[in-house]
């Protein structure tokens, strides 16, 4: 009886862990996609850009008349391309906020943007991403832009 016990107990612990172990490495494989998306943008590698991307994906900003902007990541990774060949563009990520429920990720992060070695503006990363066929996609990104209120370098 004592041994039934114990097994049991063994099989409830790590069917209790499984979740969080599954958990974990979902929040690792939706990393490693906002990863590659901003080390494509250094390496201006438009093939691993995209491999970001869900084909449907879409880019929120709010435009300069005060709207919502919105681009496809083909207009984004033309503009990446377009920049004058040397100029690093070097997204700076900080506090990175992961959150996934099954087939659902969100991230939150906080990022300066730096173009040729300057400071060019800081804001927000809200990635929305979906996990299509077993790999994550990232859907939707929407940004906030600023000079100002930027924390310090």
């Amino acid at each position: 009886m004592r041994r039934l016990l114990i097994f049991a107990g063994t099989l409830f612990v790590s069917a209790a862990a499984a979740p969080a172990s599954a958990q974990q490495t979902d929040e690792q494989a939706v990393r490693v996609v906002v990863d590659r998306l901003f080390d494509g943008m250094r390496s201006r590698d438009t093939t691993m850009i995209r491999s970001t991307f869900a084909s449907e994906a879409q880019f929120y900003g709010i435009g300069p008349d005060g709207g919502v902007r919105v681009t496809t990541p083909s207009a984004f990774i033309t503009t990446i391309a377009a920049a004058p060949a040397g100029l690093l563009l070097d997204e700076v990520l900080q506090d990175v906020e992961i959150r996934v429920d099954g087939p659902l990720a969100t991230v939150w992060t906080y990022y300066d943007f730096i173009a040729g070695g300057e400071f060019s503006h800081c804001g927000y990363d809200a990635l929305q991403l979906l996990k299509v066929v077993g790999e994550w996609k990232i859907v939707a990104l929407a940004d906030t832009r600023r000079k100002e209120g930027c924390r310090p370098r």
